[in-house]
């Protein structure tokens, strides 16, 4: 898995390429510190995987994200951030995973093998809030109605925590 950073603090992408390597089926082939760079490294190394902060000077992670599928649409795109806040605008730039940076290394290296393999990655934490506003906002769309109202139930119920029993 060739995997690019994309981090405005130094000490975050060294920590996180010296972790990364340890992992013999993953290659970090670049670092970038802001949105001018990332674009320069995607163009020179194109990477598989690129693990992202939202808040950098300048162009944000999430514009960047925008720019980024536009140019590399294929390139899996993870944010890695501190910021709960983002997760909806993210997903809707493109991004297909949302991780904060407590996460433990083993769950960090599981969701980049899962992106790679064309699943998504979410922090654990941020899921229910997340199915909860998409059945809030799906039941108070009338116009059209994606969901049965037997599907938004199952929606909420897994929303509060409820599992599949």
């Amino acid at each position: 898995m060739r995997i690019l950073l994309v981090d405005d603090h130094q000490i975050m992408r060294e920590g996180l390429r010296r972790m990364l390597e340890l992992e013999p089926d993953m290659e970090v082939v670049g670092e970038a510190a802001s949105a001018e760079e990332a674009m320069a490294q995607v163009e020179q190394l194109s990477p598989e995987i690129i693990l992202m902060d939202i808040k950098m000077p300048g162009t944000d992670g999430i514009e960047l994200t925008r720019r980024l599928k536009e140019k590399k649409p294929d390139c899996s795109i993870v944010m890695l951030t501190l910021y709960d806040e983002y997760l909806t605008e993210a997903i809707e730039a493109g991004a297909v995973g949302y991780l904060l940076k407590d996460i433990k290394r083993e769950e960090l290296v599981r969701s980049i093998r899962a992106v790679y393999q064309g699943r998504s990655a979410l922090d654990l934490s941020l899921s229910r809030d997340l199915l909860t506003d998409f059945a809030t906002s799906a039941k108070g769309k009338e116009t059209q109605q994606y969901l049965s109202e037997r599907e938004l139930t199952i929606l909420r119920l897994i929303g509060s925590g409820a599992t599949t029993r």
